[in-house]
């Protein structure tokens, strides 16, 4: 009878676990299992022995394929005091097997039985002895944190031969080593999880709950903003009764993304709580090249701790990836990471247009008002034109902040030849980023247009241009309005008419400059590559050419007022020589060399006048003449030999020409009379290749000292 009822008991107990046997599991490799508790004498031996206490210690291995049952070795002491003058000690060694049906992720009973030897000891006597045992029993154990179990159990004990009771114990289960997994309960967050699904009997959903996904329109220029700026937000309830703890979100678009990017969640939520999290991708460069609006999958994956065990929740959303030319107006800053100035194509556009015109006008201009003069010169013969697209005019959709407009990268407008206003700005703006010209948008009503720094202070600014009006001041930095529409009307137009719309626009406080650099500290630039295009640049000749007449009409225009001064000055003193040679300086300096050669020599035809000497020689040395270089500063060296800027012209030529001997005669001098001036030229200390980097360490290098007296 009592045989019928352990059996039924036990397909009972399994029946009720069965669903539970068939979730996820995952337990320790090993245990270890201290339990002390107390012994109940049983029948006859209750005449002779008291209730003790005792316990054992096993340590024990878990079946990998059944992780439900368990074996192990175990090492038992009892205490028993008699109802005579002495007590008992029982020193027990065994092994045996349990079974752990689970109740609740939290519950689980335990069967078990073990046998061994037992060895018993009677205090103050000889007596002692030992035979074999057999105990046997259940008990109920909880989880209470991930690596330890209590619990309570009872079992039936017999010593055979010698004694038997029933033992009641407190059980302490610490699980330790690898753990065994079934059917797939993750402890970290998958790359594929498995999701799921908990339902009450009513379908209402439980435990982590993502909902009310909403995605952004997501534009691939912007791929690595997306990193650290969200492309959706999402809500997230807990269903559950309990605290969600370790809570993780990420999320992954196939294809377009390598791994899952994990987005910002709390670590946990209360009971019935919701929280509303950011969605953001780690796109990689493969979205760029998506030259068609397109559909793809996102997958949203929640990983959390409920109970002790690990869930994951699933959701999949459609998400729309506009083209790689799609940008919106929201933000005008946005059109900076259209700016590509490390592109190849850009890259071999500006870095052979910067070596053409290098040497060719005066260095008395500024250094990117002339490379922007080339660039614009070269773009023009290219045959670049400002063409306006119906279907995307910045007039019109810069005025709807969620309107789509087209912007191309400034290889497209290099290939295409053509391009609005927004597609010119953007290639100005990559050509002379490229070789190292800070930029700038300036965006009015209805248009966008391109502004460059001069990188000089507005102090100086303002006082060495003719027209400071056509300047933009903003804190220490002068900027070039330009009009980059305007392409074959010449670079000082395309100047003009931008500082007139700026102007204007700045008076009604409706324009806006934007420093490129600062745009893309938030809208990074792209590295859109697409095939190398067939970019044939003009003859050298045509853009040196237009190169030199624009920069000659700016310096017309520049010099102009002290030109007629100096003109008036000379015809009322009857051509006095050194108002002569003071307007050949002018010329000189602005890299004007005919025109200053014309007034030297006209000087020198009244007096062999020193500095007009010097300044021929100058102009001769700078044109590599050296010869004829020579010839001038000897002349003035015949007539004013301890000059300084004779001295010094004495010595460059002589060590231009490696004749050292002389140019250190010279120079040895020149530090006697004029040691400033011989200190900014210590290059001709030394011979060479060192010479050679001394002088450009030095700035002086094609740099020469005009004599105005």
């Amino acid at each position: 009878m009592k045989n019928k009822i352990v059996i039924i008991f036990i397909i009972l107990a399994f029946s009720l676990s069965f669903p539970l046997l068939c979730q996820d599991q995952s337990v320790s490799l090993f245990s270890l299992r201290a339990a002390p508790g107390i012994n109940i004498p049983l029948g006859r031996d209750t005449e002779l022995v008291k209730i003790g206490g005792g316990g054992y210690i096993s340590g024990e291995f878990r079946m990998p394929f059944f992780q439900l049952l368990s074996a192990g070795i175990d090492i038992g002491y009892n205490y028993l005091p008699l109802y005579t003058d002495t007590n008992l000690s029982l020193l027990a060694f065994g092994a045996g097997a349990g079974l752990d049906i689970p109740f609740t992720s939290w519950m689980n009973l335990r069967i078990f039985g073990k046998g061994g030897y037992f060895y018993g000891l009677l205090h103050d006597s000889a007596g002692k002895g030992g035979n074999p045992y057999a105990s046997g029993g259940l008990g109920l154990y909880f989880r209470i944190a991930e690596p330890i179990t209590l619990g309570v159990e009872g079992a039936y004990n017999n010593y055979f031969g010698f004694y038997n009771d029933v033992g009641v114990r407190i059980g302490t289960v610490l699980n330790f080593g690898p753990r065994v997994k079934d059917k797939g309960q993750k402890t970290k967050l998958p790359s594929k999880p498995d999701v799921l699904e908990q339902k009450t009997e009513q379908g209402q959903e439980e435990g982590l709950i993502i909902t009310e996904i909403v995605f952004e329109d997501i534009f691939p220029v912007f791929f690595k903003y997306y990193d650290n700026n969200p492309v959706g937000k999402a809500l997230l309830i807990n269903n559950e009764e309990v605290p969600l703890k370790e809570i993780q979100v990420s999320l992954y678009v196939k294809q377009y993304m390598d791994n899952p990017k994990e987005c910002s969640a709390p670590g946990t939520l209360g009971p019935g709580e919701r929280a509303e999290i950011d969605l953001n991708a780690l796109f990689t460069e493969r979205v760029l090249e998506i030259s068609e609006g397109t559909k793809v999958s996102a997958q949203i994956v929640a990983q959390y701790v409920l109970d002790g065990k690990t869930y994951t929740r699933e959701a999949i959303e459609t998400i729309r990836l506009f083209d790689r030319n799609a940008v919106t107006w929201d933000d005008d800053r946005k059109a900076a990471a259209f700016v590509t100035a490390k592109d190849s194509a850009v890259l071999r556009f500006s870095k052979q247009v910067a070596g053409i015109i290098k040497g060719s006008a005066g260095r008395a201009v500024n250094g990117n008002l002339l490379n922007a003069v080339g660039i614009h010169s070269a773009l023009s013969l290219y045959g670049v034109r400002y063409v306006i697209d119906p279907g995307s005019a910045y007039e019109e959709l810069s005025q709807n902040a969620a309107a789509i407009d087209y912007l191309q990268f400034p290889r497209q407008t290099l290939e295409f030849k053509a391009g609005d206003c927004d597609d010119l700005s953007i290639l100005y703006a990559a050509l002379m980023e490229s070789v190292g010209i800070e930029t700038a948008f300036i965006t009015v009503p209805g248009h966008i247009f391109l502004a460059f720094s001069l990188n000089e202070p507005p102090e100086n600014a303002r006082n060495n241009y003719l027209r400071p009006d056509e300047l933009i001041f903003r804190e220490d930095t002068t900027w070039v309005p330009f009009e980059v529409t305007e392409i074959e009307g010449g670079f000082l137009k395309a100047w003009e008419l931008g500082a007139r719309e700026w102007r204007q626009n700045n008076a009604r406080e409706q324009a806006q400059l934007i420093p490129i650099r600062d745009a893309w500290q938030i809208y990074e630039p792209v590295g859109f590559m697409a095939e190398k295009i067939d970019m044939p640049m003009p003859e050298e000749k045509a853009i040196v050419d237009a190169f030199v007449n624009e920069v000659t009409a700016f310096i017309d225009r520049e010099i102009s007022p002290r030109v007629a001064k100096l003109t008036a000055e000379i015809s009322g003193s009857n051509n006095n020589y050194k108002a002569v040679n003071r307007l050949g300086v002018l010329y000189a300096r602005y890299g004007l060399s005919e025109r200053a050669e014309q007034q030297f020599k006209t000087a020198l035809k009244q007096r062999e006048y020193v500095p007009a000497l010097v300044n021929l020689g100058n102009i001769y040395f700078l044109e590599n003449r050296l010869q004829e270089a020579m010839e001038y500063y000897e002349k003035a060296e015949a007539v004013s030999p301890d000059n300084p800027k004779v001295l010094l012209s004495i010595a460059r030529i002589n060590h231009e020409i490696e004749n050292y001997g002389s140019a250190q005669f010279a120079y040895k001098k020149l530090k006697e009379m004029d040691p400033n001036l011989a200190a900014r030229f210590s290059y001709l200390d030394l011979r060479g290749e060192e010479a050679v980097r001394a002088a450009e360490i030095g700035q002086v290098k094609g740099v020469v000292v005009w004599d105005e007296e």
